[in-house]
């Protein structure tokens, strides 16, 4: 897949990205530790990214997730950010993914991961026909908690010690955006 913004080009990811993945990671290790699971050594290394294409590549073929990658126009060779729609569902009784994503950190507060988001939004809508995205985020994350309140999603639980990232349990909040042009299929 590949979609193009004003400012942004978002596409699923491709064998030949796993250096472009390392570097993401790489120099966004500190700004992501809050927010991420614990990675061991492996994480950063080109053979581990090598793996991660083939099986993301496969998961996409599966329907089951999509991996995708955010450039800022008009560079498409440093990774921006990253967005993924993930535990797709698109059959009876659910039509629902998940949406996860992360920025650079020189990035943030400029609109990127909201352009990228409205991006894939549109396409789990209007393509894949999904009813439901689901989104969460750490309650002290307030730019993470800006970008999915714009694009519409709203607030449905709170869930205590939900996700071991940053070192300790989180809480997190998770939200939805429901498809008010739904069909059936």
């Amino acid at each position: 897949m590949r979609f193009e913004g004003e400012r942004v080009i978002v596409r699923s990811c491709a064998e030949g990205d796993a250096l472009a993945y390392l570097s993401y990671f790489d120099r966004n290790r500190a700004h992501l530790e809050p927010w991420e699971p614990a990675h061991d050594a492996t994480f950063y290394t080109e053979t581990y990214w090598q793996e991660r294409m083939r099986s993301n590549i496969a998961d996409r073929a599966r329907g089951t997730n999509d991996r995708m990658v955010i450039f800022e126009k008009p560079d498409e060779t440093v990774i921006a950010g990253m967005i993924s729609l993930m535990s797709v569902m698109a059959r009876a009784p659910v039509w629902n993914a998940r949406i996860g994503y992360s920025l650079d950190r020189t990035k943030e507060g400029r609109g990127l991961m909201s352009e990228a988001l409205a991006l894939i939004v549109r396409y789990a809508f209007e393509d894949l026909n999904l009813k439901r995205l689901l989104a969460g985020f750490v309650p002290y994350n307030s730019r993470s908690a800006s970008v999915l309140e714009r694009a519409g999603f709203v607030r449905d639980c709170y869930l205590r010690e939900y996700l071991y990232v940053g070192g300790a349990w989180q809480d997190h909040v998770d939200t939805s955006l429901v498809n008010p042009h739904w069909r059936v299929p």
